[in-house]
């Protein structure tokens, strides 16, 4: 998984060269979430964060549910056999790895208050951190942390 992206190739009309064009392949993130309760996780990114479910898949393996709100994209996956979250770090940067989800969001103090009237819990209340921008860090039910963005619009 480096950071060079394979470079679509497209055929061309024209008669000149190969004929063959290069273009860049779009990409586009998804955060996966492996969850013992997919309904619970459905109702807070969507009643708490403002998600839409855009589609429902069962597989082998179990049941995904991809969420949209904007140009974000969530995964959750529920796995046939489901098991309890293990327990957060008690801070939570202490975990290596992927350790958070960042949103963009206009309103970090809103987002904050239905994140917890939802069951989420927060971890760090909103903090201006540089001039124009301030976060929020918070958990969802299952203790996945969510880091709530707010920055001012580029002039």
């Amino acid at each position: 998984m480096g950071g060079a992206v394979a470079p679509k190739r497209r055929r061309q009309g024209s008669a000149s060269g190969t004929g063959w064009e290069f273009v860049m392949s779009e990409i586009r993130l998804e955060a996966g979430i492996v969850t013992g309760d997919i309904a619970r996780l459905v109702r807070f990114y969507c009643e708490a964060l403002g998600f839409s479910v855009e589609r429902e898949l069962s597989f082998s393996q179990g049941e995904v549910y991809r969420l949209v709100r904007d140009a974000a994209q969530l995964k959750l996956f529920q796995p046939n056999d489901p098991r309890e979250p293990e327990p957060p770090p008690a801070v939570w940067h202490e975990r290596v790895g992927w350790a958070y989800t960042a949103l963009h969001v206009s309103d970090v103090a809103s987002e904050v208050a239905r994140v917890e009237a939802h069951g989420g819990t927060v971890l760090t209340d909103v903090t201006n951190h540089r001039p124009g921008a301030c976060y929020a860090l918070l958990t969802d039910p299952e203790g996945n942390v969510l880091e709530l963005l707010q920055e001012a619009p580029e002039p």
